[in-house]
């Protein structure tokens, strides 16, 4: 088990409490979007209508698909120990993360705002798009914290972990997203 950081809310707790907490913040996450995709059926039926793009969300949904090879590798890494390694794999996830801020930007309006189909998808694209964001700035934060102060990432291998989770339901959002919006 990593040495705990110092000077922090969180001190006395073990490194596994201050993973698992996270997951109460995630789950609220998925909430919130579940309720978005219950939207998608009550208003605007259960037809994808002929503008939506499919090749733009099927692309997307691969770059999020293999994302988690990094992603397993990364925590594979910080769990050896071998933070430096660790880094790459963050780096590869940060380019994925902007390659779906851009890629859900540029679907917007594909299919009219006016219409249900339309509304619903950009506020709730709007939404996995805001997450992205979280996740691109907390990986962002996490490689820089790597790259300048090692030893104290080192000693917080758990706020990586937590990153890395944070992706991870990142994955499962837009994939269920895709299933919800272009498939059913």
């Amino acid at each position: 088990m990593a040495v705990n950081g110092t000077n922090g809310l969180m001190d006395p707790a073990p490194e596994r409490a201050k993973r698992g907490a996270f997951f109460f913040p995630m789950m609220f996450v998925g909430i919130i979007v579940a309720a978005w995709f219950l939207a998608r059926f009550m208003w605007a039926g259960t037809t994808v209508p002929k503008g939506a793009d499919f090749g733009v969300g099927a692309g997307l949904t691969i770059i999020m698909i293999l994302s988690l090879g990094p992603m397993l590798g990364a925590r594979g890494k910080l769990s050896r120990g071998q933070d430096a390694a660790a880094l790459g794999n963050l780096t590869v996830l940060l380019l994925a993360g902007v390659l779906m801020i851009a890629g859900i930007i540029s679907t917007w309006g594909a299919v009219p705002i006016g219409s249900a189909y339309g509304g619903i998808y950009d506020v709730t694209s709007g939404w996995i798009g805001l997450y992205f964001v979280g996740g691109v700035l907390a990986l962002l934060a996490s490689l820089m914290k790597g790259k300048r102060v090692p030893a104290r990432f080192s000693g917080e291998r758990w706020v990586a972990h937590n990153v890395l989770s944070f992706w991870g339901e990142l994955v499962l959002l837009w994939t269920l997203f895709f299933i919800v919006f272009y498939l059913a």
